[in-house]
Parts: structure tokens; C-alpha cells; sequence
């Protein structure tokens, strides 16, 4: 069946639906308010909750379970994501809109997530308890990749100075999804069952519930013991003619729970803003499913996640190759239950990516496939234990283990130039990196208004690879300078000792104070630790073109690892204040937070002195570097905060609101130069040029930036402009040979309107159609190819040297359909 019966079909799907839903529901499915009082420790059976009460009779989302966030911290739920999923594909889009957050530029479901200027593999990024790690030299399939914004219940975004509990092996926070949750059906009799309590009575995570009278649900079995409640959403994005499809479908007794998640998507090109034509290399069609089995029964929950990924073909235009094949597969089996001492939460994972780079029609005919096999697998077990009414210990014992397979296939696989290239290019042979962590933690409330928080973590990281080869192992014999150079590179990797072993320590301490009610400050310290990733340590070339294919930064050069690198160890402090209006009405509310981190050993790429031409042979052309990872010291500050008001709210007008959002981050490298007058490009700036004025920008720091939203509601229709304003980018990487970038404003229109089961949103972003470059979108090498390579003229090709532009003007419709 084709994609075009497909979407078909959908559609179909859609107005059968909508006819459900019209006939069985004349009113939407209600919020349901689960009752506070929980079981007491040692007491089994259903709580003594209140019973379900029934909002007013206006649109409202499904119930979502309480999060209570710390104030450097920040909980992203589905109502906030459910008006972005017909604007964006890409789970980091998502959430780069939050203060201190952003995004570089990759292909277009696979954003790289920065917080407060640390990215990639700085970060901890958990998806359903899976932790996946990029099986790509390229990090094509960064761990949000394995995630639609349909398939999400919540994100939390935890800041540099993060809990102990919420992550080790990283220095610049973590992001944690939460997938959807099944949802399980009440009894006949109204009332929640059995939530999630700890031994003090507090509930951990209440159980998402449907109430059995639910408005529209559907129920099956002899006795009607079975509902059924879902969606169907369906969107379409014209700048680049994309669409797609997604559903959900929960059915659920008292006990058990069955969840399913789909989704569907494609898109062509997108068009620059200013008639500036199209942004080669930006299309791609990805589908992911998501299965979910549950049951819950007196305070115990089990949960078995199965997904499936599949990714033909993604383009990333400031990449030298795109994605050709993205298989990927996790199960996940999870158990939480609530006990007299406290609470346990435990689970095992699997997952593995059959990943491939080759080459779109937008930048070569060749199709010469570059292959990875990549695993992850582990477990964890954390519980929480109140000592006391005023300390809460928490403790905690994970594994992740990763197994990576990275090679090149050989001439013999049809490759042009039959048998120079006999055997295949092993980059990473059998390479595998474990990591043990056990932490500590202990909570404690002094006073109504003074607690603390105070962590010790340690993580035994150790890994190993066999021995590589190049394509022609006695190619040091003869061939090309290139080919020599890195046949020398292998017997000298593979003469050394490859196993390594890291002992890395953290520790939190944060102190909180409540003055008054509506008003929260937090000061706190940590000290992360990140051990190198197998990419760092053990990518081996040093020469030629084939180095430009080990490269996650976007900007064109070529890296190489070191064996002697030495884990990151990041010093973070940050002051965070929140401050609420408490007199009943919620009119306004605040939250700054400025934060400083000094980091030793910052591993980051130093000039050796190498350089190429690419496409080779043609000049003048653009002079790429050729980096080695090694380790510095660097500082990043800067401040994030958020700010909301309500102008007005009543009955007859409705309710306007202004809310906004600002970032600011500086980073710099302590140890490299930062040469005036080094342009990039250029092959004139030698490496001792940056060996003096010490503070090189560290790369992709997003400039000052800022979004303003004016937000009208009225019954269910919701109208909203928002302006994005970014300023110009001066401080940049003279090393990495980065871009500087003008500042500009976008303007976007949004709106959405609910009745009875329909959602319909529509919207149009940067309505002026305004021509930008975007901030950390890299060396747009797809259309610098095509011009110097493609279309024969060298010159060409320098005409299009530039950062990767944004999305010109793109309107977006799309339609969700709840039964």
C-alpha cells in the first residue's frame, strides 16, 4: 500500500471518528480531579480519595499526574507540546521554545537539545527510562530522534545544577520524557484506584484514570468492563508540503491497560524567507510506533514498552552525507510500587538502531553507504524512604552499556572504482563503553521555610574496541597521500592499548527558602562529571576528506579522537528565584535565574595543523580544518527567565495573558586564542596564531534571545501572536572557523479552537517571510556542494558559503479528532 493510500485511509479513519465522536459525545471528556487523601502506610485496598469532580463543561485536556518541579527546573506537559505538534516534527523544537534551552540545527526530526550552552552528549537524555546514545559519527540519531511529540505525556528539563538522582555522566543538566502513561478505567463506583503512595502518605505519581461514565468512551466486553478512549490527528505544513498522521488508542479495564502510539510523516525541502529559493538536504519521512501494556493493582504498577522506528531517508544539509536508513528498536519493562518503608521504582531496557549514511539526490549520485550497528542496554532500581516527616532519602543503582559497530563498506559493494578499495573501512570495531552508577541523596525540610538538598554520586565508566583497518591495509605502500597517512593512523592505533577506565565523582548541594507563599529561592552547587564518548577516544584518521565524516558540530571540518583524553569535570553554581501572585486571581508570575559553570578538562577539537579542500581538486575552495579532540578549560555564564501576566480575564472578553522568555549564554575557551583577524575559510591563520588572546567562543553559544507572546482565550478558541527576537552572533569560534550570524525578529500567528471532541489548530510562522540565518545551524555544505561540485563553476561554490538559513514564511493546519 502506498503512503498516498495511506494518508488516505487516515482520513477515512478521521471522519469515521469524528462520527463516533459526534454521536456518543456531545460534551468533551472532563478534567477528573483525583482525590489528595492516599492510603495509610500498611494499608492495602482502594484509597479513600474524594470522588471524581467534573469541570466546567469546556474544552479540557486528559488529566495529567502532578509534577512538582524544583525551581531550576521545568516540567514541559502535553498540554503545552499539544499546540506545537502541527508546527514542528522535532521533539528538541519542542522544547528548545523554554527558557535556557535551544537547539542545533541537524535534520528534521533529529535536533541536538542545549542547555545553557552544554549539548549533545553533555546532557542526559532519557526517553521512557531508555538511555540511548548516537550510534552515528554524525549523531544523525541523536536520543530525541527516537521520540514524536505525539508519543509524549511530559519532558523535564533539569538545569546544570541537577540532582544527583536525575542523572550522572553529564555536566550540563538532563532531559527526561516521559512517554504517555496507559490509562486504567475507575470502578463502577466513582473514584480513583489505588494511586502510587509513599509510606508518609504523599502520592508519588498518581495513576492516570478514565472515569467509567467518561462522555464518548467507548466500552466493549459482556459487561461494558472495557473503554476505550483515543485520537486521531492529522496536520499539513506548506512551506515545505509536509504532512502526516498520528493516533492514539488506550483501552483499559480496572486492572490492565493496552496504549498504543502511532505516527507518520514527511516533508520536502523547506523554503528560505526572501525568495531565497529552497534549503537542500531538509526533507525526510520517518514513521514510529509505540506499544504499552499495564497493570496496576493495589499500589503496584507494571509496564512493558515495545517501540519501532523507521527512518528511510533524512537529509542534513550542514552534514557531508544524510541518513539513508534509520531501523530502531527498545523494550522497556518498568515496576513502581508503594511499600510501609517507602517506594520502589525499577527497570530493565534493550535497544538497537540499524543505522546508514549515504547520499540524497540533493547533493551527489553516489551511493556508497557508510553502516552502523549500534546497542544500548541496562537497568536501574532508585527508591525513595522518608526517614522522618522531614527527611526523604534518596537512593539509587543503574548500569548502561553500549556496543557500537561502525564501518565502511568496501569497493566490492558497487561503489565507483572497483577494488581500490578492497576491504572495508572499520572505524569503530566492536566498540563497547559501560557505565556503573550508585548515588545518594538526602532531602531535608529545617523549618517551613528553609530545606535542603544534598547528593553524592559515583559512576565507573570503562571501555574497550578492537583493532580497526583502512580500505587498503598496505595502502601506506602507495596510493594516495591520504591513503598513506591513514593506513600509518591505524597500525598506530592499533599498536596501542585501546581499554580505559574512569572513577568520576559528583556531588550536589542546594539550600531553598520560602519566605511567604507565592515567593521560592534556591542556591545551588554541583560538580558533573562526563566521561568521552567511543567517538572521542577512538576515531583514528588523520588525513583527508574522510575526516569531514566525523562531524556532530555542523561546521565542515574533520576530527579525530585521542586515547589520552580525560573525563569533563563541570563546576556549576546558579541562583534561582520564583515568584507568584497568591491572592486568588494567579494574575502574574516570574522566575530569573542566572548560573555560571567552569569546566575542567572541556573536551573540544584543537587545530593540527591539516587542513583539505572539499570537493577535492577544485580551487580556490573553502579550506576545511582538521581537529583533535582534546581536553581544555572553559567557562560559560549567562542568565535564563520567564515572566507571565494576565491583562485581563472575565466572562464576556475572555482571558488575555502576555508572557515571555529570555536567554543569555557566553561561553568561552580559556586555553585557544581567538584571532581577529582568522576568517573562516580562509587557510591563512596557523596554529600558533591561536596560541595567544586566550578566549576562543566555544561553538553554537545562542546570542541573546527573547520570545513575547500575547495569548486570548475565549470558550474554546485560543488566538496568539508571538515575536522571536534574537540578536546578532559576534562571539564565535574562530577556531572551529564558526559564523557570525545578524540578529532578527520573526512574527507568529497561531490559533486553535476546541469543541466537544475536534481540535483544529491553524497558524503561520515568520508571517514576513523574513530571510535569516539561524544561530546554530552550521556551514550549509549541501548548497555549497552544488555549486562548486554540481554545477562545474569553482567560484560557485565560495558564492554559497553561509550558515544554514531558517524557514521562511510556512502556514500549518492541523486537525485532532478525541473519542
Amino acid at each position: 500500500m502506498s503512503r498516498y493510500a495511506l494518508m488516505r485511509g487516515a482520513s477515512a479513519a478521521a471522519l469515521t471518528l469524528a462520527c463516533i465522536a459526534t454521536a456518543q459525545a456531545q460534551t468533551p471528556l472532563p478534567n477528573i480531579t483525583i482525590g489528595a487523601a492516599a492510603r495509610s502506610a500498611g494499608r492495602s485496598g482502594p484509597s479513600t480519595a474524594a470522588p471524581a469532580q467534573v469541570a466546567a463543561p469546556t474544552p479540557a485536556p486528559a488529566p495529567e499526574p502532578e509534577q512538582k518541579p524544583t525551581p531550576d527546573e521545568k516540567v514541559v506537559t502535553q498540554r503545552e507540546i499539544q499546540p506545537e505538534k502541527p508546527r514542528f516534527t522535532d521533539t528538541a523544537r519542542v522544547i528548545a521554545e523554554q527558557p535556557g534551552v535551544s537547539m542545533y540545527t541537524m535534520g528534521g526530526v533529529s535536533g541536538l537539545p542545549a542547555i545553557r550552552g552544554q549539548a549533545d552528549e553533555r546532557i542526559k537524555v532519557i526517553v521512557g527510562g531508555v538511555q540511548t546514545t548516537s550510534a552515528c559519527a554524525n549523531h544523525m540519531n541523536s536520543p530525541l530522534s527516537y521520540t514524536d511529540p505525539n508519543t509524549i505525556g511530559s519532558v523535564d528539563i533539569v538545569y546544570g545544577v541537577s540532582s544527583v538522582s536525575k542523572g550522572g555522566d553529564s555536566t550540563g543538566g538532563s532531559i527526561i520524557v516521559s512517554p504517555r502513561a496507559p490509562m486504567f478505567a475507575t470502578s463502577g463506583i466513582p473514584g480513583p484506584v489505588s494511586p502510587i503512595v509513599t509510606a508518609a502518605g504523599a502520592p508519588l505519581q498518581p495513576m492516570p484514570l478514565l472515569p467509567w461514565d467518561a462522555p464518548g468512551a467507548l466500552r466493549f466486553g459482556p459487561n461494558k468492563e472495557v473503554l476505550a478512549t483515543g485520537s486521531l490527528s492529522s496536520f499539513f505544513r506548506g512551506n515545505n508540503n509536509g504532512w502526516g498522521v498520528s493516533g492514539v488508542l488506550n483501552m483499559a479495564t480496572d486492572h490492565w491497560s493496552v496504549l498504543y502510539n502511532g505516527s507518520f510523516q514527511r516533508a520536502g525541502n523547506y523554503q528560505a524567507g526572501g525568495g531565497a529559493g529552497q534549503v537542500y538536504s531538509t526533507n525526510f519521512q520517518s514513521e514510529n510506533h509505540a506499544v504499552t501494556l499495564g497493570y496496576q493493582n493495589e499500589g503496584h504498577l507494571v509496564t512493558l514498552r515495545g517501540t519501532y522506528q523507521n527512518i528511510p531517508y533524512q537529509g542534513f544539509p550542514n552534514m557531508r552525507m544524510d541518513m539513508t536508513r534509520n531501523k530502531a528498536y527498545s523494550i522497556e519493562a518498568n515496576y513502581k510500587g508503594a511499600f510501609n518503608w517507602g517506594t520502589l521504582d525499577a527497570r530493565v531496557y534493550w535497544a538497537q538502531v540499524y543505522h546508514k549514511m549515504g547520499f540524497l539526490d540533493d547533493r551527489s549520485t553516489l551511493n556508497h553507504g557508510m553502516l552502523n550497528d549500534g546497542r544500548d542496554f541496562g537497568y536501574s532500581i532508585k527508591s525513595e524512604i522518608p526517614l522522618t516527616d522531614k527527611d526523604l532519602l534518596r537512593v539509587g543503582n543503574e548500569f548502561h552499556g553500549q556496543r557500537l559497530q561502525d564501518y565502511w563498506p568496501s569497493d566490492l559493494t558497487g561503489f565507483p572504482g572497483l577494488m581500490t578499495r578492497p576491504f572495508n573501512f572499520v572505524v569503530i570495531n566492536g566498540g563497547q563503553r559501560n557505565r556503573m552508577g550508585t548515588y545518594a541523596e538526602w532531602e531535608r525540610a529545617w523549618s517551613r521555610e528553609w530545606s535542603t538538598v544534598l547528593g553524592f554520586r559515583n559512576d565507573t565508566v570503562w571501555m574497550d574496541t578492537n583493532n580497526v583497518q583502512p580500505y587498503d591495509p598496505f595502502s601506506f605502500r602507495y596510493g594516495t597521500p591520504f591513503a598513506r597517512a591513514n593506513a600509518f593512523a591505524s597500525v598506530l592505533f592499533n599498536a596501542q592499548g585501546h581499554a580505559r577506565t574512569d572513577a568520576n565523582f559528583d556531588m550536589t548541594a542546594i539550600a531553598r527558602y520560602k519566605p511567604a507563599e507565592g515567593a521560592l529561592y534556591e542556591v545551588g552547587y554541583s560538580r558533573k562529571t562526563r566521561s568521552p564518548s567511543l567517538y572521542e577516544r577512538y576515531v583514528w584518521p588523520v588525513a583527508g576528506p574522510f575526516m569531514g565524516m566525523f562531524n556532530w558540530f555542523g561546521d565542515g571540518n574533520g576530527y579525530t579522537g585521542s586515547l589520552s583524553l580525560a573525563p569533563e569535570v563541570s563546576h556549576n553554581v546558579s541562583v534561582t528565584g520564583t515568584w507568584k501572585d497568591m491572592s486568588g486571581e494567579n494574575r502574574w508570575e516570574a522566575r530569573v535565574s542566572p548560573f555560571y559553570s567552569y569546566v575542567e578538562n572541556y573536551i573540544a577539537g584543537g587545530r593540527t595543523g591539516g587542513t583539505f579542500n572539499f570537493p577535492t581538486g577544485i580551487t580556490p575552495a573553502y579550506i576545511f580544518q582538521i581537529l583533535q579532540f582534546r581536553n581544555y578549560n572553559a567557562q560559560l555564564y549567562g542568565v535564563d527567565g520567564y515572566g507571565k501576566y494576565k491583562l485581563f480575564d472575565s466572562p464576556e472578553y475572555g482571558r488575555l495573558t502576555a508572557s515571555a522568555t529570555v536567554s543569555y549564554v557566553y561561553g568561552e575557551n580559556l586555553d585557544i586564542g581567538n584571532p581577529t583577524g582568522c576568517l573562516p575559510g580562509s587557510g591563512f591563520c596557523s596554529v600558533a596564531s591561536f596560541l595567544w588572546n586566550k578566549g576562543d567562543g566555544l561553538w553554537n553559544m545562542m546570542p541573546l534571545n527573547s520570545t513575547i507572546t500575547l495569548e486570548h482565550q475565549i470558550g474554546g478558541l485560543t488566538l496568539a501572536a508571538e515575536a522571536n527576537l534574537v540578536n546578532a552572533k559576534n562571539h564565535v569560534s574562530a577556531n572551529q572557523g564558526e559564523f557570525r550570524t545578524p540578529g532578527y525578529a520573526l512574527l507568529n500567528l497561531r490559533s486553535s479552537y476546541e469543541w466537544s471532541n475536534f481540535r483544529i489548530d491553524a497558524g503561520v510562522d515568520n508571517i514576513t517571510d523574513a530571510l535569516y540565518s539561524l544561530p546554530l545551524g552550521g556551514f550549509d555544505l549541501t548548497q555549497y556542494y552544488r555549486a562548486a561540485a554540481l554545477y562545474g563553476n569553482p567560484a560557485a561554490g565560495l558564492l554559497y558559503v553561509r550558515q544554514v538559513p531558517g524557514m521562511g514564511r510556512n502556514f500549518y493546519a492541523g486537525l485532532t479528532v478525541k473519542f
